[in-house]
This record gives C-alpha cells, structure tokens and sequence, in this order.
C-alpha cells in the first residue's frame, strides 16, 4: 500500500523544480531584451562618435588648401546691384597650411570615418573592424587637431582629469 504522505512530501521538490524552470526561461528572456537594449545603445554612441569625426574630417577636407580655389579663377560679379547692396556676410573658415603631412592625416580620417563604408552587421568580425576603425579615426582627429592647432574644448574632460584640488586649476583653459 502507498504512502499517502509520499506526494505531500515530493511537492516540494516538484515546486522547486518548476520554479527553477521558470525562472530560467524569464532570466532567459529578459538578458535577451536587456543585451539587445545594451547593444542598440552602445552601437549608436559609437555611430554618433563616428559620425561627429566624419564632420570634422569633411570640414578639415574643404579647408585643406590644396583643395582651395585659385585666387585668379575667382571673380566678383559686376554690375549687379542686387549682390553689392547685400548685407549678408559670407562667412568662410580660414584655409589651412599647405602641408602634405595634414592633407594625408585628414584624408585617412576621411576614409576612416566615412559611414557608407561601415559595415552595420551583427557579426563579431563586424563589429571588431567598426572599432577599430573607430578608433583610429579618433587617433587621426587628435593628430590633425594637434597639427591644425584646434584641440576639442570639452569641459567635461578637463573637470574630470582633476582630483578638485586648487593646484589643478592650472589645466582649465582661460576664457577670453
């Protein structure tokens, strides 16, 4: 004859059981939709940082004076009374030096940063090649900043290389 205790006493390794099974299969699905909220966030950081070396390149590219118009094949327009009455100031940034070395860092970045050649694959060979290149590119912007003497004033980044003591102040920059 059966022991009518033996199924009380086996509920609880049933209920653990069950519940482990549960557990899993919800710890399961939620690390899917939190990796891939994880993912999505730090693959559009790194497309936002790309794309802000992608700007600075193609402003750097147009100001490279290799690329500049002649002062010859330029000519004001004459007799227009319409465009000599203008008060629309045309504002243009000022040329950089004739250097073959900065020419050559801003082309790279150019080629480093430019979005239509990344791949957006999932893949771990995809998304190696997307940082490295990345960084790369954040390597070239530093050495044409450098070069060009237009380093990234970011208040944030002086603040936080600072412990807040007062002989840290020396690295904030001056405000003229």
């Amino acid at each position: 004859m059966a022991d009518p205790f033996d199924e009380i006493l086996g509920l609880e390794e049933q209920f653990y059981d069950e519940g482990y099974q549960q557990g899993m299969t919800d710890g399961i699905k939620a690390g899917r939709i939190e990796g891939r909220t994880f993912g999505l966030e730090n693959g559009f950081k790194k497309y936002v940082e790309n794309g802000k070396l992608h700007g600075k390149s193609l402003v750097w590219v147009n100001r490279l004076a290799s690329l500049q118009p002649s002062t010859n094949s330029l000519q004001k327009p004459s007799g227009n009374a319409a465009s000599e009455s203008s008060d629309v100031k045309s504002t243009k940034l000022p040329v950089l030096s004739e250097n073959t070395r900065l020419a050559k860092h801003v082309k790279t970045l150019y080629a480093l940063a430019e979005s239509d050649t990344l791949s957006t694959e999932n893949t771990e060979e995809a998304v190696s090649d997307f940082d490295d290149r990345l960084k790369r590119a954040q390597a070239k912007a530093k050495m044409v900043e450098r070069m060009v003497g237009e380093m990234e004033h970011d208040p944030s980044k002086i603040l936080s290389s600072n412990d807040g003591s007062i002989e840290d102040v020396s690295v904030l920059s001056a405000r003229h």
